[in-house]
């Protein structure tokens, strides 16, 4: 499973269990939400570090990593070719 879905899912997790405990200790839907989404922002920030690192591991391998089109392949065998 790609990083960024589990992390994603994690997030979406620490919500919704955060929400359902302030639910469940009496607070209205809008400022359950409201507190939940905070609360949860903090525990991902504490708890998420290594997920995120996992994404920031594979946005990098992405960006670094040279794309190969057909254009690019039919100049190179040209330089090459030119060069022999």
């Amino acid at each position: 499973m790609r990083p960024w879905i589990t992390y994603t899912l994690a997030r979406l997790g620490i919500f919704v269990v955060t929400l359902m405990v302030l639910l469940v200790l009496g607070t209205g839907w809008i400022w359950g939400a409201i507190f939940a989404t905070l609360i949860s922002l903090a525990l991902s920030v504490l708890l998420l570090s290594g997920l995120r690192q996992r994404i920031a591991n594979d946005i990098q391998r992405r960006v670094e990593k040279p794309s190969s089109d057909f254009d690019s392949d039919v100049e190179d065998d040209q330089i090459d070719s030119a060069k022999n």
